[in-house]
Protein backbone atom coordinates (compact mmCIF):
# COMPACT_ATOMS: atom_id res chain seq x y z
CA UNK A 1 0.00 0.00 0.00
CA UNK A 2 1.36 3.56 -0.88
CA UNK A 3 -0.58 6.22 0.39
CA UNK A 4 1.15 9.62 -0.66
CA UNK A 5 0.79 12.93 -3.14
CA UNK A 6 2.09 12.36 -6.36
CA UNK A 7 5.26 14.38 -6.19
CA UNK A 8 5.96 12.83 -2.98
CA UNK A 9 6.17 9.40 -4.46
CA UNK A 10 8.38 10.09 -7.55
CA UNK A 11 11.34 8.59 -5.65
CA UNK A 12 13.72 8.54 -8.92
CA UNK A 13 14.94 5.47 -10.87
CA UNK A 14 18.12 5.03 -8.73
CA UNK A 15 16.12 4.98 -5.37
CA UNK A 16 13.86 2.30 -6.80
CA UNK A 17 16.36 0.08 -7.78
CA UNK A 18 17.90 0.11 -4.47
CA UNK A 19 14.51 -0.17 -2.52
CA UNK A 20 14.40 -3.51 -4.66
CA UNK A 21 17.93 -4.63 -3.92
CA UNK A 22 16.64 -4.01 -0.19
CA UNK A 23 13.88 -6.02 -0.31
CA UNK A 24 15.73 -9.02 -2.30
CA UNK A 25 18.39 -8.74 0.77
CA UNK A 26 15.46 -8.88 2.69
CA UNK A 27 13.83 -11.52 0.97
CA UNK A 28 17.32 -13.88 0.65
CA UNK A 29 18.49 -13.70 4.41
CA UNK A 30 17.94 -15.69 7.30
CA UNK A 31 16.52 -12.49 9.03
CA UNK A 32 16.18 -14.39 12.42
CA UNK A 33 19.73 -15.47 12.24
CA UNK A 34 20.76 -11.56 12.49
CA UNK A 35 22.56 -10.27 15.41
CA UNK A 36 21.54 -6.84 16.35
CA UNK A 37 23.34 -3.79 14.43
CA UNK A 38 24.50 -2.89 11.12
CA UNK A 39 24.53 -4.93 8.30
CA UNK A 40 25.63 -3.12 4.94
CA UNK A 41 24.11 -4.28 2.37
CA UNK A 42 25.54 -1.96 -0.39
CA UNK A 43 27.68 0.54 2.25
CA UNK A 44 25.77 3.65 2.66
CA UNK A 45 23.70 3.57 0.20
CA UNK A 46 21.57 0.35 1.78
CA UNK A 47 22.27 -1.12 5.11
CA UNK A 48 19.54 -2.68 7.74
CA UNK A 49 19.88 -1.77 11.64
CA UNK A 50 18.89 -5.08 13.57
CA UNK A 51 17.37 -4.08 16.88
CA UNK A 52 15.92 -6.06 19.46
CA UNK A 53 13.51 -3.46 21.43
CA UNK A 54 10.49 -3.13 23.94
CA UNK A 55 7.48 -1.62 21.94
CA UNK A 56 5.41 1.13 24.20
CA UNK A 57 2.13 3.01 24.03
CA UNK A 58 1.93 5.71 21.05
CA UNK A 59 1.21 8.29 23.29
CA UNK A 60 4.62 7.90 24.43
CA UNK A 61 6.28 8.23 21.05
CA UNK A 62 7.05 10.63 18.50
CA UNK A 63 6.56 10.88 15.07
CA UNK A 64 10.26 10.93 13.07
CA UNK A 65 11.30 11.57 9.79
CA UNK A 66 14.46 11.11 7.51
CA UNK A 67 15.48 13.56 4.88
CA UNK A 68 18.07 11.41 2.84
CA UNK A 69 16.43 7.64 3.34
CA UNK A 70 13.58 5.91 3.33
CA UNK A 71 13.13 3.04 5.85
CA UNK A 72 11.59 -0.50 5.09
CA UNK A 73 10.40 -1.80 8.84
CA UNK A 74 10.36 -5.26 8.53
CA UNK A 75 9.53 -7.04 11.72
CA UNK A 76 11.46 -10.57 12.48
CA UNK A 77 10.17 -11.36 15.89
CA UNK A 78 6.77 -10.03 17.64
CA UNK A 79 4.19 -7.10 16.25
CA UNK A 80 4.72 -3.69 15.79
CA UNK A 81 2.18 -0.73 15.67
CA UNK A 82 3.54 1.76 13.15
CA UNK A 83 2.04 4.82 12.35
CA UNK A 84 2.06 7.42 9.74
CA UNK A 85 1.56 10.53 8.69
CA UNK A 86 2.40 13.37 6.53
CA UNK A 87 5.36 14.82 7.60
CA UNK A 88 4.66 18.35 6.61
CA UNK A 89 1.14 18.30 8.82
CA UNK A 90 3.25 17.28 12.02
CA UNK A 91 4.70 20.17 14.35
CA UNK A 92 8.77 19.88 14.58
CA UNK A 93 9.53 19.11 17.55
CA UNK A 94 13.15 18.65 17.41
CA UNK A 95 15.16 19.96 14.64
CA UNK A 96 16.97 18.10 11.38
CA UNK A 97 20.23 16.50 11.87
CA UNK A 98 21.84 15.81 8.93
CA UNK A 99 24.18 14.06 10.40
CA UNK A 100 21.95 11.69 11.97
CA UNK A 101 19.66 11.97 9.11
CA UNK A 102 16.60 12.54 12.07
CA UNK A 103 14.31 14.80 13.42
CA UNK A 104 11.05 14.69 15.55
CA UNK A 105 7.82 15.70 15.39
CA UNK A 106 4.49 16.11 17.27
CA UNK A 107 1.21 14.55 16.09
CA UNK A 108 -0.68 16.24 13.66
CA UNK A 109 -3.66 18.52 14.25
CA UNK A 110 -6.06 16.64 12.43
CA UNK A 111 -5.55 12.77 14.13
CA UNK A 112 -7.38 11.62 10.90
CA UNK A 113 -4.03 11.71 9.29
CA UNK A 114 -2.94 9.36 11.01
CA UNK A 115 -2.62 5.68 9.50
CA UNK A 116 -1.80 2.72 11.83
CA UNK A 117 -0.31 -0.58 10.50
CA UNK A 118 -0.03 -3.76 12.36
CA UNK A 119 3.02 -5.74 11.36
CA UNK A 120 3.54 -9.40 11.92
CA UNK A 121 6.53 -11.32 11.36
CA UNK A 122 7.48 -11.11 7.59
CA UNK A 123 5.56 -8.42 7.11
CA UNK A 124 6.64 -4.95 6.28
CA UNK A 125 6.01 -0.20 5.81
CA UNK A 126 7.90 1.54 3.52
CA UNK A 127 8.14 4.86 4.79
CA UNK A 128 9.85 7.42 2.36
CA UNK A 129 11.14 10.93 3.63
CA UNK A 130 7.64 12.32 2.90
CA UNK A 131 6.23 9.88 5.81
CA UNK A 132 6.74 10.89 9.53
CA UNK A 133 6.39 7.42 11.52
CA UNK A 134 6.36 6.16 15.16
CA UNK A 135 7.87 3.22 15.04
CA UNK A 136 8.19 0.47 17.87
CA UNK A 137 4.70 1.05 19.14
CA UNK A 138 2.66 -1.46 21.87
CA UNK A 139 0.06 -4.03 20.42
CA UNK A 140 -1.91 -3.70 23.78
CA UNK A 141 0.77 -4.14 26.43
CA UNK A 142 4.30 -3.58 25.61
CA UNK A 143 6.32 -6.94 24.37
CA UNK A 144 9.47 -7.46 22.52
CA UNK A 145 10.16 -6.74 19.09
CA UNK A 146 13.04 -7.84 16.66
CA UNK A 147 13.11 -6.02 13.62
CA UNK A 148 15.11 -4.68 10.52
CA UNK A 149 14.96 -1.03 9.54
CA UNK A 150 16.42 -0.98 6.23
CA UNK A 151 17.94 2.09 5.30
CA UNK A 152 17.53 3.53 0.95
CA UNK A 153 19.49 6.72 0.31
CA UNK A 154 16.65 8.32 -2.03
Amino acid sequence: MIVSKLDDALLGAACMERLAKALDWVAQTDMAALEPGRHDIEGDEIYANVMEVTTCAPAEKQFEAHHAYLDVHYVIEGEELIGTAPVGECPEVQAYAQADDFALYGDPADAARVTWTLLRPGELCVTPPADAHKPACAVGAPARLKKACVKVLV
